[in-house]
């Protein structure tokens, strides 16, 4: 494994866990008929070769500039890894991103290629690359298959040297606000969290039915391309799944290990809360005094063995307190706690029943992290952005600490400051700075917003709100410019008070606003199929959601969550509190309102729904 982990650039790191792991399963993806399919390592670097070769015969060579739109197939890492091997410099992006969002990368990018997913995605390239040099992912009549050059191509085929400072890729940022900038990694910044992130998980890929993870973000994404880098060092199998079929494949695949955001890990827990609703009241009565008895176990647990998570170190006889009443927890609660293991034991067959996660994201809401603890699956939350290759911090399995983004990578620096750049203690909040060797080169052709966001000497400005604890864990409060100000003054991190709200079953979104307004007001997106529930149970008609928004019930109901969740709660200050609310007509989309790593898009919400929030402070 060190021998892998010490490998100057992605293809030699891919090369030398084939030669390790030759025999193991490592891409698993549905055919056409919707069976498994399944390649060894040593395949897969077989089809790595090939296609290279093909790429050098049709002209790219190192340092070309490669456009990649698709969305998630096993062809394509296999693509990625051979245009590495070359020392070419993919630009991926999402096949479903806006057709100008895809025209101004192919341009602004200076790519000589482009890979597409299929013909639809011609017109998003034309006016850039020439038609000789547009390869398909998908059977084509009018342009060459990736999959036909795998298969003619040459595997005792000499590759060029590359070197760890080039260039591996450009990956555009999602573009919450104006073009989006493109974001150059090398592969020595890809390489750094490899060797960081790989140890953590304590890959055992020789083990019984070795090391398996299921695939359900998309690729092209920096977060999900470099776990599955690390999946591959790690000698792990990935199986690609989608949507429609994730439930099924994580309980038929069985993963030990996976990557993703927290909405999807709040997605299952609504599942899970569904299915035991649905329960009989025996069953259902058993599964909370289970649930809730465990996690209080578990909570005085990590008290007695000092893994609480605390923003400020507590005086010593309130700690001593904290013990004893937490030894006392522990007594009572032992044997109830240690059997809420195996009650709960369906939740973690929901997942497959050997899922240990790791995930990402930056901050998880609280409930989310505390229930999957709680079940048996620990969250080894990770922070990280694009222009960091995304890795920054993580969590451990033996250093937890709940509701934070753990301590930096190895060789890695982060600090919090004020405006001004002065350091602050822990439990200060202010902006989070990171220093280290996975901090991207650049802004592609944009050497003004480079030097916004990178000073002189090295330290990058996440424009992340963040803190220490007292153990130096780093807690994630949201992003400097979501930061809403006040008519009195007050600063406000409305991400936490979504996050609360969103806890809410029958909130899928919450977008707070407020900013030089007197209190502050929300914008809430409701999941519909409850809502219809609600009227029957009320015995209202339900005609369609435009009208139900109307219903001055339901209104009354949304603000009963509200208090429930956010007003009446101890964890915000007085002027957190929601004075006014505005419920949206359709739900947020991928693309338009999100971002294609689910983040919401604030400053177009707020734009597009200017109206509604006029209207919301006039009332």
């Amino acid at each position: 494994m060190n021998d892998i982990l010490q490998s100057r650039t992605l293809y030699e790191m891919f090369e030398k866990s084939a030669s390790t792991h030759a025999k193991l399963p490592c891409q698993t993806y549905r055919l056409g008929n919707g069976d498994w399919h399944t390649l060894t390592y040593e395949k897969v670097l077989k089809n790595v070769r090939r296609l290279a070769e093909s790429f050098s015969r049709i002209g790219i060579k190192k340092n070309s500039h490669v456009l990649i739109f698709s969305d998630n197939r096993y062809e394509w890492l296999t693509a990625d890894l051979a245009l590495q091997s070359l020392g070419a410099v993919d630009v991926p992006r999402s096949a479903s991103a806006p057709i100008s969002e895809l025209s101004f990368i192919a341009s602004h990018s200076g790519a000589e290629f482009a890979i597409i997913e299929n013909e639809s995605l011609y017109d998003s390239v034309k006016s850039a690359i020439p038609d000789e040099r547009i390869l398909s992912f998908d059977k084509s009549l009018r342009f060459s298959c990736v999959e036909d050059l795998m298969l003619s191509g040459n595997v005792d085929f000499e590759l060029p040297a590359v070197d760890e400072g080039d260039l591996a890729t450009i990956i555009y940022t999602s573009g919450t606000t104006g073009n989006p900038k493109g974001v150059m990694l090398t592969h020595a910044n890809f390489m750094h969290n490899v060797r960081a992130i790989t140890p953590l998980i304590r890959f055992k890929p020789f083990s019984n039915n070795g090391e398996k993870s299921v695939s359900i973000l998309p690729v092209w994404h920096v977060f999900e391309r470099t776990y599955e880098y690390v999946c591959l060092a790690g000698g792990a199998e990935t199986c690609y799944s989608n949507a429609k079929n994730f439930a099924n494949d994580l309980k038929e695949m069985r993963p030990t290990i996976m990557a993703a955001v927290p909405r999807i890990w709040e997605h299952i827990y609504r599942k899970v809360i569904d299915a035991i609703r649905s329960q009989k009241a025996t069953k259902r009565f058993m599964f909370y005094v289970f649930l809730i008895s465990r996690e209080r176990m578990l909570w005085a647990y990590r008290t007695l063995i000092d893994r609480d998570t605390l923003i400020y170190a507590q005086p010593p006889l309130v700690r001593i307190g904290k013990i004893l009443w937490s030894a006392l927890i522990l007594a009572l609660l032992l044997i109830p706690g240690l059997l809420g293991y195996f009650i709960l034991a369906p939740v973690r067959k929901a997942v497959g029943g050997r899922l240990r996660a790791f995930t990402g994201g930056g901050a998880m809401p609280k409930y989310i992290d505390n229930f999957y603890n709680t079940v048996g699956i620990p969250l080894l939350n990770a922070y990280g952005m694009t222009e960091c290759s995304p890795g920054i911090s993580s969590r451990k399995f033996d250093w937890n600490f709940l509701y934070t983004v753990g301590v930096p990578f190895e060789h890695t620096q982060i600090k919090v400051t004020d405006d001004n750049g002065n350091n602050l203690p822990s439990g200060e909040k202010g902006i989070v700075w990171v220093k280290g060797p996975q901090v991207m080169k650049g802004y592609y052709n944009n050497e003004a917003e480079t030097k916004k966001i990178l000073s002189e000497d090295g330290w990058l400005n996440t424009g992340d709100v963040g803190a220490f604890t007292s153990r130096k864990n780093l807690i994630i409060l949201g992003r400097v410019k979501d930061t809403i100000v006040l008519l009195g003054g007050e600063n406000v991190e409305p991400t936490p008070i979504e996050e609360k709200l969103e806890e809410s079953e029958f909130i899928t979104h919450a977008v707070v606003v407020g900013d030089d307004e007197k209190d502050l007001g929300a914008l809430v997106v409701l999941e519909e199929e409850r809502i219809k529930k609600l009227f029957e149970e009320w015995g209202e008609d339900y005609k369609n959601f435009e009208d139900a928004r109307k219903n001055n019930k339901l209104k009354s109901f949304v603000k009963e969550q509200i208090e429930r969740y956010v007003n009446n709660s101890k964890d915000f200050h007085p002027f957190e509190k929601i004075k006014s609310f505005s419920i949206l007509p359709e739900k947020f989309k991928i693309g338009l309102e999100l971002t294609e790593s689910l983040k919401k898009k604030r400053l177009l919400i707020k734009n597009k729904y200017e109206q509604d929030i006029k209207e919301m402070y006039k009332k």
